[in-house]
């Protein structure tokens, strides 16, 4: 397990050595097998380990299980940071918890000037993540799932089977909490654990599971790959006037319609539910163009056709403050 780490660790460049790197330890068997792994590979990497733990007080048992894992942490002699979230309740409860946890982990990475924030997830969770986003009609970049790294962000245990990091406490002899949330099937991630990826594995085995791994590594190269060379094509094509955007419409008719779609990506922006209005004004130019014609995007930005342009109006600074 030790090597097959520092394998993903070298093979990603997660670490090039002489790191302060903070791991996020629920405790559970994933990450307590994490942190393990790493202090172990801390010596011959020389690295500074800062442990961070959320009790996100979802369970009665959520507080005793924080002081248990805070308490052993420190007396193995890491850093330890705690936060407890109060009245952690409503919908997209798994989501907004990822959110305040990310943003704890980035809080102690600036407080102990760490470069890298580590977390336990497996093989299983890339698998997971891509099947769920499979289900939802993600894209080529949302099907990549879970990456080796994100920014500060690193996942040394990327390659590992969930199975193996509990095989792993057990014969090494370290404690572990089992959350029961985790077989609540009125959460996404459960359902897709035991009612899609359980029933892959049942019937075509270990090598199945794997299988959906590295089909999402490949569609992350794909992915990086076209967002490189529309990023490139956006600088000739996009002109900015305003707080819009124009498109020269003959670049976009030769270009392919993946490479459109990031164009259009890129120029509408990071808002939610853009897709609808994207595809639209996809299908416009992949048939007969209608001048005038407008497609409304998600945060009031709309999508117009002109003669010669295909035109972004974002709403002006003014209008969305």
């Amino acid at each position: 397990m030790v090597e097959r780490a520092r394998d993903s660790i070298q093979t990603h460049r997660m670490l090039s050595g002489g790191e302060t790197v903070v791991v996020g330890l629920s405790g559970g068997p994933d990450s307590t097998c994490l942190l393990d792994v790493l202090a172990r590979l801390s010596g011959s990497l020389d690295l500074t380990l800062a442990v961070a733990h959320v009790d996100h007080g979802l369970s009665e048992e959520s507080e005793e299980v924080a002081a248990r894992t805070s308490r052993a942490a420190a007396e193995s002699g890491f850093d330890v940071h705690l936060m407890r979230i109060q009245d952690l309740e409503g919908p997209n409860l798994h989501a907004r918890a990822r959110v305040l946890r990310h943003r704890f982990f980035e809080t102690v990475a600036k407080q102990v000037q760490a470069t890298r924030i580590a977390t336990g997830h497996t093989l299983d969770d890339r698998a997971e993540t891509t099947l769920a986003r499979l289900v939802h009609g993600a894209g080529t970049s949302g099907l990549a799932g879970l990456l080796p790294t994100e920014g500060k962000r690193i996942r040394p245990l990327i390659d590992c089977r969930r199975e193996e990091n509990r095989s792993y406490c057990d014969e090494v002899g370290l404690d572990y909490h089992d959350d029961p949330g985790n077989e609540d099937e009125r959460f996404e991630r459960t359902l897709i654990r035991n009612r899609l990826l359980s029933v892959v594995e049942e019937r075509w085995g270990d090598g199945a599971v794997r299988a959906i791994a590295s089909s999402s590594a490949r569609l992350s190269e794909d992915a990086s790959a076209l967002v490189e060379l529309s990023s490139r094509i956006y600088f000739d094509l996009a002109r900015t006037d305003g707080d819009d955007v124009r498109l020269a419409l003959e670049g976009l008719r030769i270009v392919p319609r993946a490479l459109s779609r990031r164009l259009l990506e890129q120029a509408v922006g990071r808002v939610r539910d853009r897709s609808g209005g994207i595809e639209a004004a996809l299908d416009a130019l992949d048939g007969d163009v209608r001048t005038g014609a407008r497609f409304a995007v998600a945060a009031g930005t709309e999508i117009e056709l002109e003669k010669d342009d295909l035109v972004v109006r974002r709403p002006s600074r003014e209008e969305s403050s």
